[in-house]
């Protein structure tokens, strides 16, 4: 929004002007080119004076237009411009609007406040409209006239928005409508009008909700529509009623412990309906159409300003609808987690000491929340509605599985874990206000799905044990004298309650301790699957028992997989829960043995062992391989994941899993496509290897040791990468003045052009022991990136003997796929990178999600990116696109991204003379 500059007071007018000099008026009778500037000058003032005059008088129009406005609503009178005076009345059904601001919100709910209460009983939650002017306007409906919003059902008993009337486009289907034939194209005419209608509907909603899909004439781009679209869920989420008609009280967020978007007297319900409205019509018109085909049916033929704004708007919308599904898809199942995990260790004022007096005590429940537990409160709210939206929209494709798997993942990674986890005096992070919007029927929840299906019975009762856990700390938090503790934890059991009343079989009784817990999960695992054995330990232990794990025995394949699957699993989520101990912990405590990474190559290697004893090319063996990959891919260990590609690859089969749609291909190619983090980091620093091994199972990527060994052959382990970083502390360091590839002293003035404060006189500065070690660790990293792609790169459509494609997708960390820098490189490929990280580096959340944006506007022919960085104030960065800028000279190498080219630049320019991180950003600042 642009900001108006304040308006200079009239006591505050400058001067007038004195009489022009001498000189000026001698110039101008001199010089005609002078005197034919300023006279152009003045007749663009005048100009301008006139424009902004006109200007003026039409936004004084309107503002009287719009006074009239608001005093014909009073009296329940619709208002119509001149403009619309001037032609032929429609008659046409009144409707309520939600506005964009909180306040303005707020204003028409108590308007219509009388109203809606009168019709709580009604079908219809959303049109005000009379009986009579219903059936007049379902009638204008079936012959062809526009929709209304009485033809949708909001009721609570519904969980979804259908159509009252059959509407012939929807027997269209989605895969058909870009390519359209003869008989498609009649039907289509037939419905052009109802088309364009929806169309209008859809966009008449998302302006009321202050999302705008037309700028200046221009289509929006989807990311910042859906940003207007959950800034305006988090400010509904947060406007405050107030409690009754003489109570100056407000309330937000719950009102009589339900989220505010459950309640139809609060805006946020309307605003979710109006979504629900907007997201079926992008989701069934707004298909990826060719803008020609687009025109036949949404561009009218009347010139309407805004019937254009609407087709140009609402093109090809649906991408929008998916892409927001997949990204709240994502932050349910696993980003919300981790954001909770962190904000609560820092929340000091949630941290809840038990103590005697407030043992076994509940406090009284009261129907009034602390103004200072309004904030939480309203995220609750906020999340509540994002998923809500995300369960209706996967229950309207019928994506039955994919709801089951979304609750089965949001438990997981939410779950109480008893020994690993500090409570009650840490908050759960699984929430049970979430748990209530993915199982409440009326919100488009799964209860149906999960009622008594025998395939899901044991996740089930896990999930029940994880539900009652987390209610029975949430009852312990209760006893806090703390309202900022105690308010949160009443709104949760409230919700757990009606949890309860849903009757699921599955759900059980209430449990009442930890040991009844305790005793409820340990029972005997034979024949429970992989997901049922996890959820068993990361309740009750506070480790993965990799020691436990031996040879298969007796055991069937089946059964063993689910074994290695479950122990990977539960690593996964215990390791994630105790981040915050592990990044606590560095540099304070000295001897760590606890290598968490070390037990799971041990864990590995015991499992690769056994797939010797399976015949090549047979089902069980690709079983054998996926679940592998699996676990591999769980644990973050991208060593063990390459050595088994490696073998695939030279292995010359001739089966039907060589084949690219394969189920057994497709799991190589997903763990393939992870990228690969070649971090530095030293043999005696198990703390830092530890904290990132940790995010690294938060963000789903696959980690190695990215030193390599600079003499070493191709067939040796460390050729690409595995060593550690070398120490400046041992003793060990021959290696390094062996290969002359690191000086033993620098020139601190070479900095001098970037930094003003360093040395100017010339100097050599003898190089510690420790930056010559740190700089041939990366040194050995560059190394081995250069050998790592190195390798050709052509995508094969199945996998042949000794292909090359795979090992390498194995290697590297994704493409660079932006435009070049140089014009000759127009034509050249996607360059594959390698990105290098330091032990120190924390990553953002959704790191993968982040490095994708990345590397689509990183330009192919690059050399070098740094991703974690620090640069001179004096060194400025130029940009180059709305993720990446071009700096002039950079400190610190936390984390960076090289390729082919750049790695061979790198090594070319050997030996590293200072501190490795400003050399090469002295080699870089020309050459990136």
């Amino acid at each position: 929004m642009v900001k108006r500059k304040r308006e200079v007071p009239l006591d505050d007018r400058p001067p007038p002007p004195p009489s022009p000099p001498l000189e000026l008026i001698r110039l101008l009778q001199s010089n005609e080119e002078v005197l034919h500037y300023f006279s152009l000058l003045q007749a663009n003032l005048d100009y301008d004076k006139q424009k902004w005059k006109k200007r003026a008088s039409t936004l004084k129009r309107e503002c009287e237009d719009l006074r009239k406005k608001v005093a014909m609503k009073a009296t329940n009178r619709k208002y119509k411009s001149p403009k619309q005076q001037a032609k032929p009345a429609k008659k046409m059904p009144e409707r309520c609007a939600v506005q964009k601001t909180g306040e303005r919100l707020t204003n028409h709910i108590a308007q219509n406040k009388s109203k809606i209460s009168q019709e709580s009983d009604s079908q219809n939650n959303v049109s005000n409209m009379p009986r009579r002017e219903e059936e007049e306007s379902e009638k204008q409906q079936v012959e062809g006239e526009p929709i209304n919003d009485t033809m949708f059902d909001f009721s609570s008993d519904n969980s979804s928005i259908r159509s009252k009337h059959e509407v012939p486009l929807q027997a269209v289907s989605r895969e058909e409508c870009p390519s359209v034939h003869s008989s498609q194209r009649d039907a289509f005419h037939n419905v052009q009008t109802l088309f364009r209608t929806r169309l209008a509907e859809a966009h008449k909603k998302l302006e009321c909700l202050g999302v705008h899909l037309v700028e200046n004439e221009k289509r929006r781009c989807d990311t910042d529509v859906v940003a207007d679209l959950l800034y305006t869920i988090r400010t509904v989420s947060r406007i405050q009623l107030l409690k009754g008609n003489t109570s100056s009280t407000p309330t937000a967020a719950f009102i009589n412990f339900v989220p505010a978007c459950n309640c139809k007297e609060h805006p946020a319900f309307q605003v979710k309906q109006y979504i629900y409205v907007a997201f079926d019509v992008m989701e069934s018109y707004c298909i990826n159409m060719d803008r020609e085909e687009w025109k036949k049916l949404a561009v009218p033929t009347s010139t309407d300003e805004d019937d254009a704004v609407i087709s140009t708007g609402m093109h090809n919308r649906q991408a929008l609808v998916r892409t927001l599904m997949d990204s709240l898809n994502a932050e349910i199942s696993y980003c919300w987690a981790t954001l909770d995990r962190s904000a609560r260790i820092a929340s000091t004022a949630l941290h809840y000491e038990v103590s005697e007096d407030e043992s076994d005590s509940e406090r009284l429940v009261t129907e009034d929340f602390s103004a200072k537990s309004q904030a939480r409160l309203s995220n609750i709210v906020e999340r509540v509605m994002l998923t809500q939206i995300l369960t209706r929209y996967l229950n309207q494709s019928g994506s039955s599985r994919e709801l089951f798997d979304l609750f089965c993942r949001y438990i997981m990674a939410t779950m109480p874990s008893l020994h690993a986890e500090k409570y009650p005096k840490y908050p759960p992070v699984l929430s049970l206000c979430i748990v209530e919007a993915l199982l409440a029927k009326d919100m488009g929840g799964i209860n149906i799905l999960l009622g008594n299906n025998s395939e899901h019975i044991d996740i089930l009762r896990y999930t029940a044990i994880a539900i009652h856990a987390t209610a029975m700390i949430w009852r312990k938090r209760l006893c806090s004298r703390d309202n900022r503790i105690t308010d949160i934890a009443r709104v949760e059991l409230e919700s757990y309650n009606r949890i309860l009343m849903l009757k699921l079989t599955w759900l059980g009784e209430p449990l009442s301790s930890f040991e009844e817990i305790i005793s409820n999960c340990n029972v005997k695992t034979k024949g429970m699957g992989a997901f049922s054995v996890a959820f068993v330990a990361i309740v009750t232990k506070e480790k993965a028992d990799f020691g436990g794990f031996g040879n298969r025995g007796i055991l069937s394949i089946e059964q063993y997989l689910d074994h290695a699957c479950a122990l990977s699993i539960a690593s996964q989520q215990i390791e994630i829960r105790k981040i915050n101990h592990y990044r606590k912990v560095i540099g304070i405590l000295d001897d760590i043995h606890d290598d968490s990474f070390l037990e799971q190559s041990e864990f590995l290697d015991r499992l690769k062992a056994e797939l010797q004893c399976i015949d090549l090319g047979s089902d069980q063996f690709w079983i054998f391989i996926s679940t592998y990959l699996k676990c591999c891919l769980f644990l973050c260990n991208g060593w063990h994941a390459e050595r088994i590609a490696k073998v695939l690859a030279d292995l010359p089969f001739e089966t039907e899993h060589h084949e690219l749609s394969s189920p057994a291909f497709s799991s190589l190619m997903e763990v393939a496509r992870t990228p690969v983090v070649r971090v530095i980091n030293l043999k005696r620093r198990i703390d830092r290897r530890n904290a990132f091994q940790s995010q690294a199972k938060i963000e789903r990527i696959l980690v190695v040791y990215g030193v390599a060994r600079l003499n070493a052959n191709e067939d040796e382990d460390d050729y690409l990468w595995g060593n550690f970083a070398f120490d400046g502390k041992s003793n060990n360091t021959g290696e390094i003045q062996d290969f002359h590839v690191v000086a033993a002293h620098w020139r601190p003035s070479d900095l001098k052009a970037f930094d003003q404060h360093a040395w100017d006189n010339g100097l050599k500065v003898k190089m510690s022991k420790s930056e010559r070690a740190c700089a041939f660790s990366h040194v050995a990293s560059w190394q081995g990136a250069r050998r790592s792609l190195e390798l050709p790169m052509e995508e094969p459509s199945c996998l042949p003997s000794g292909s090359p494609y795979i090992q390498r997708l194995f290697r590297i960390s994704g493409f660079a796929k932006g435009k070049a820098l140089q014009t000759s490189n127009a034509n050249m490929p996607p360059s594959p990178v390698c990105l290098i990280m330091e032990d120190d580096a924390i990553l953002v959340d959704r790191f993968t999600d982040r490095l994708e944006e990345v590397l689509a506007e990183l330009p192919r022919d690059f050399h070098f990116c740094s991703l974690g960085y620090s640069r001179p104030k004096s060194a400025p960065i130029v940009p180059w696109s709305s993720q990446l800028g071009i700096p002039t000279c950079i400190w610190y190498l936390t984390g960076y991204l090289i390729s082919l080219d750049g790695a061979k630049y790198l090594l070319k320019k050997l030996p590293v003379q200072g501190p490795v991180d400003s050399w090469i950003g002295l080699q870089m600042c020309g050459n990136w």
